[in-house]
């Protein structure tokens, strides 16, 4: 089977390396290629191009203007206004939509809940269509799109950007190519605006960490980047063109594997998180050293820029604590090629997780709570002051939350500490 994405310019574009891996998986005779129409032959005439394919996938500006070559659309497709899916059904071409099953995948991964809840939508394209198609389908309590369309500003549904300010909701998606390579200094919002919101959503994935996300993860927001969305979508037009539905775990393992090269090519950080005292720092250390990196022990660092000691902010309340914490995770997550070793709660909140997802690769270390709580050291960790045995309470009320949290689960070998160290590089390099 012969597929292939179409553009005016696709440079940049992953597709290719998303369905192979989706044909090394089940083992399929296919091949993907880019095929870059310019847009005079667009418009004149290239549904013989189009049909030398069993199936494309359509990119912009080509979304809605592939539509004429097409005996028909999809309900979804018509009702976006716009395909991005084709099938090629012995010479018929057949349109389909699967940005909004991309983007229902991306927040249900991401535990942001549709149902009841109020966005406000950046941008009025087709993106925004697709997005904005799937909230309603699912029950958000309101939908609100941001223009700078001074005309449809006015509209109902449609909200300007200079409005927005004071505005409150629970998810902000961005939907423009504000921030995207190479205009990555750039947001489409400021601060006043993110502040509204407890999540912020950007279908930009290159770079994975945008200037709003940034700007989200120091704001103590839920951060969330539109990589996962690419991959989910990609999928759904496999089962679109093969009727076969792809297995949840290769959408995963395909988008770990673009992130992971994404951070190799553009300097990702490594962090270790698990249980106090599982070895975060000896290994840390180690594998620092052999990479040739920078060691962070986020403990020292809180120390460090807030001029207290970890048990002095303890004594002012954990929450002290934490927001501390979360200040050294934004700062570190805006630093390349470190390798640090969380505190035991870092991944407690939301913010802490995707600062660290977003700027590197996250490995947990696993080691037995029994062995660790037989040579767990009591007089310098501030939540053990009752004895060592609390550390299984700690444990068990965290330890979904590690694995949910991370990327990569490495062992704790402690007579083969190398074994341990090579591991955690292999998983994030």
């Amino acid at each position: 089977m012969k597929y292939c994405v179409i553009g005016e310019k696709l440079t940049h574009s992953m597709s290719p390396q998303i369905h192979k891996a989706y044909f090394d998986y089940y083992n399929s005779d296919g091949s993907y290629e880019i095929r870059q129409i310019p847009m005079e032959d667009m418009l004149n005439g290239c549904k013989d191009t189009l049909s030398e394919y069993d199936g494309l996938n359509v990119t912009v500006p080509y979304k809605e203007k592939v539509m004429k070559y097409l005996s028909g659309i999809s309900a979804e497709a018509k009702a976006i206004g716009a395909v991005n899916t084709v099938v090629n059904d012995n010479g018929s071409l057949y349109g389909y939509n699967t940005d909004p099953y991309g983007f229902e995948s991306l927040l249900s991964v991401n535990e942001i809940a549709i149902k009841n809840k109020s966005f406000v939508v950046l941008g009025s394209g087709g993106a925004s269509k697709s997005v904005c198609y799937i909230l309603k389908k699912r029950g958000a309590k309101s939908v609100l799109v941001a223009t700078r369309d001074e005309k449809k500003s006015g509209e109902s549904g449609y909200i300007s950007y200079s409005a927005l300010e004071g505005y409150k909701g629970d998810t902000l998606v961005n939907t423009t190519p504000v921030g995207m390579y190479p205009n990555t200094d750039a947001s489409p919002v400021d601060d006043g605006i993110i502040a509204g919101f407890d999540a912020v959503v950007d279908i930009v994935y290159n770079p994975v960490y945008t200037k709003l996300l940034q700007s989200a993860v120091r704001m103590g927001k839920k951060a969330v980047g539109g990589l996962y969305m690419l991959v989910a979508q990609a999928m759904k037009s496999q089962e679109i063109w093969t009727n076969n539905t792809p297995d949840d775990k290769l959408t995963k393992s395909i988008y770990n594997s673009l992130m992971k090269e994404y951070f190799v090519k553009n300097g990702g950080n490594i962090y270790l998180t698990g249980i106090m005292s599982c070895g975060k720092t000896v290994k840390g250390r180690k594998a620092a050293k052999k990479l040739g990196w920078e060691f962070v022990d986020a403990d020292a660092y809180i120390e460090e820029i807030s001029g207290h000691g970890i048990s002095e902010l303890f004594a002012q309340g954990e929450d002290v604590f934490r927001d501390w914490e979360s200040e050294a995770m934004y700062r570190l997550s805006q630093k390349k090629n470190i390798v640090v070793a969380t505190g035991g709660g870092a991944v407690l909140r939301d913010v802490n997780v995707c600062a660290m997802r977003l700027s590197g690769i996250t490995v947990l270390i696993e080691r037995d709570i029994d062995d660790i709580i037989k040579n767990v050291r009591t007089d310098t960790r501030p939540l053990l002051k009752d004895g060592a045995d609390k550390l299984r309470a700690i444990y068990d009320s965290r330890k979904d939350r590690y694995y949910s949290a991370c990327d990569a689960v490495v062992k704790s070998y402690e007579f083969e500490i190398y074994k341990t160290v090579n591991d955690i590089i292999k998983a994030a390099r």
